[in-house]
């Protein structure tokens, strides 16, 4: 973001032309497989900077129209300070939950529960047009936001609308405007957070009806229900599926210091964390543990990294906390690496270089774990990026010669950016070699221009 922000005139100045020219869309998408547990993964469209701001600007254009659109009973992509940015989403998440339990205590309520395969994935784009022109939108936004979207389509194995951008959730629930019209018009009480619905009804005959028409509804706009997530409530379960209330008790205990407040959050952890493991509740009480100061989990972390790599987001800036504990941190990240080396976990490569990088892990194992990503052309680009960076980091003499040699071979922008980065950290790049980049019209002049100002690179996040 501080190179991005160093060339903010430069990259105003090109969206503009782009948009003002009609020349919209990427020319290249890169997917990025996120875990979603231990075997799915959740597909992230990775825009470049240019493609990403031109996205932003058309669908913020139109916000405002979709947000009128919106009833009370949305919670997803919703706009606050009078739109200038959105809900935290996890606070959104959070007050959805906290109104469902609101409504189950005015009325002995069953809950249905149901969601879409593959949301984003499958919105198609010729009804998502109708529906962009529908809302007001005008001609010139339109047919740019269609023709980005096409563009998008074509230019990856994705297909849908991207995943990742806070502009995909707007248009998403432009998309389901429909149901949220006809749950509406039944008079039933409704919450959404993006495809997650929960409709409240005392009658589960009414409540089955009604999850057929939305079936319906969704085929129409060529979306597919999950069989898997959709289910009736009864009102004691439902009120499981909603909250709970001992995580909530805990939650308060540890806010006012009350006693034995962070036994019960580590009793949780340890019920959540052995046999059928619960993600939600370990990320749970690990990010509270780590608030605390409450080191117990230490041991259970490092030895589950592989077979809870999709929880690495978690898992790492918990043992962060413990920089008492960083010799058994480096080891925990160099066995890891190692058992990983022959398969493909890119995200866990990527979160263990960032976590090493940031406690200033000086390792030559990590090192030449990190050099063997790098290499590996065949990886996707954030490991090798990361895997630079920790190189740039720790290097050695040679290292920032053989960064050079990998930067005058590489052909992924990404991974050259983040190769002169390492080689700036490294000390092994000439000024000449930045003036003549920051003067040219290649994808790395914002980044030279930065890095001529001899900043201290922050480590993405």
């Amino acid at each position: 973001m501080n190179d991005i922000s160093s060339s903010w005139d430069d990259f105003q100045r090109r969206v503009l032309l782009a948009l003002q020219d009609g020349q919209v869309g990427p020319d290249y998408v890169e997917i990025i497989d996120l875990p979603k547990n231990f075997v799915a993964v959740r597909p992230i469209a990775r825009l470049s900077v240019h493609d990403r701001l031109v996205y932003d600007t058309l669908v913020f254009m139109i916000a405002h129209l979709i947000e009128r659109q919106l009833r009370p009973s949305v919670f997803s992509a919703r706009w606050g300070n009078r739109g200038k940015d959105f809900w935290a989403p996890i606070n959104s998440w959070v007050e959805m939950q906290r109104r469902g339990v609101q409504l189950m205590e005015t009325a002995p309520f069953r809950l249905a529960r149901t969601d879409v395969v593959s949301f984003y994935e499958h919105i198609d784009l010729g009804t998502l047009e109708i529906d962009i022109r529908s809302s007001g939108a005008s001609s010139w936004i339109a047919d740019r936001l269609y023709q980005y979207l096409e563009r998008f389509q074509s230019s990856s194995h994705a297909w849908g609308i991207p995943q990742g951008p806070d502009a995909s959730a707007i248009l998403a629930n432009l998309y389901l405007l429909p149901v949220d019209e006809f749950l509406h018009r039944q008079g039933m009480a409704y919450l959404r957070y993006s495809d997650d619905m929960m409709i409240f009804d005392t009658d589960r005959e009414a409540l089955r009806n009604v999850i057929h028409e939305i079936n319906s509804i969704l085929r129409s706009r060529r979306l597919t229900m999950s069989a898997s997530k959709t289910a009736i409530y009864e009102h004691g379960e439902a009120f499981r599926q909603l909250e709970d209330l001992e995580k909530d008790a805990i939650n308060y205990g540890i806010e006012v210091n009350e006693e034995g407040a962070g036994e019960r959050l580590y009793k949780l952890f340890t019920e959540a964390a052995h046999g059928k493991q619960r993600d939600r509740d370990v990320k749970f009480s690990l990010f509270r543990m780590g608030k605390i100061g409450d080191g117990r989990g230490v041991s259970w972390v490092t030895a589950n990294l592989k077979e809870s790599h999709h929880l690495a987001g978690y898992l790492l800036p918990y043992l962060e906390k413990f920089p008492t504990e960083r010799a058994e941190v480096e080891r925990a990240i160099i066995s890891t690496l190692r058992a990983i080396s022959e398969h493909r976990y890119d995200h866990l490569e990527q979160k263990l270089l960032e976590a090493a990088t940031r406690q200033e892990i000086n390792s030559v194992s990590i090192r030449d774990a990190a050099w063997q990503i790098l290499e590996n052309k065949n990886k996707t680009s954030l490991p090798r990026e990361f895997a630079a960076r920790y190189i740039g980091r720790v290097s050695s003499v040679a290292d920032g010669q053989l960064l050079r040699k990998m930067y005058e071979n590489e052909a992924d922008v990404n991974v050259r950016r983040a190769l002169l980065v390492a080689m700036y950290e490294a000390r092994s790049i000439s000024r000449t070699l930045l003036r003549n980049l920051s003067d040219s019209q290649s994808s790395l002049s914002w980044v030279s221009r930065y890095l001529l100002k001899d900043p201290l690179v922050p480590l993405p996040r």
